[in-house]
């Protein structure tokens, strides 16, 4: 089972941002008719490009649908990607800057928020069987639900009883 731990000391701040992010994610999740959406930056600084990232049920991150200018949508997803930025740039002050990865990421459902530093990228081509093969741990800012898609993915098998 991949470990899952909380952020330890995690500011209120930094839970308001998850919780901003997540409920925005929502009506995004939504109209992709995605399960997982990742928020990824890559670069530094003024070279720093944000990617967001909407995961179909095949389990492979697609860019997002094209949303209209006026559109609702796309006030939910200007404010998922201001919420993803701070979130991100406040996770990267924890690493030393020369151990800064080259991308880093956070994943939500639209109910739980998390991130994984062992493997930081939800965009590497792995990410996702390394968290279910139990080698990734994930961090969560916001706790995913229980019975939610995720916690079901990272689920151990339930393992087969013959009586």
């Amino acid at each position: 089972m991949s470990a899952r731990r909380s952020l330890p000391g995690a500011p209120i701040a930094l839970v308001r941002i998850a919780e901003r992010l997540a409920l925005h994610a929502r009506p995004v999740l939504n109209a992709n008719k995605a399960i997982l959406l990742n928020a990824t930056i890559t670069g530094r600084g003024n070279n720093a490009v944000l990617t967001t990232s909407a995961w179909d049920a095949h389990f492979l991150p697609a860019p997002l649908a094209l949303i209209s200018p006026g559109d609702p949508l796309g006030y939910s997803l200007e404010a998922l990607e201001d919420a993803a930025r701070v979130l991100l740039a406040e996770l990267a002050r924890r690493w030393p800057v020369n151990a800064l990865p080259p991308a880093l990421g956070i994943f939500t459902d639209g109910g739980g928020v998390a991130f994984s530093s062992d493997n930081p990228s939800p965009l590497s081509p792995d990410w996702l069987a390394r968290h279910q093969s139990g080698l990734c741990p994930t961090t969560t800012l916001l706790p995913f639900a229980a019975n939610s898609l995720w916690a079901h993915l990272v689920a151990p098998p339930a393992s087969e009883v013959l009586h």
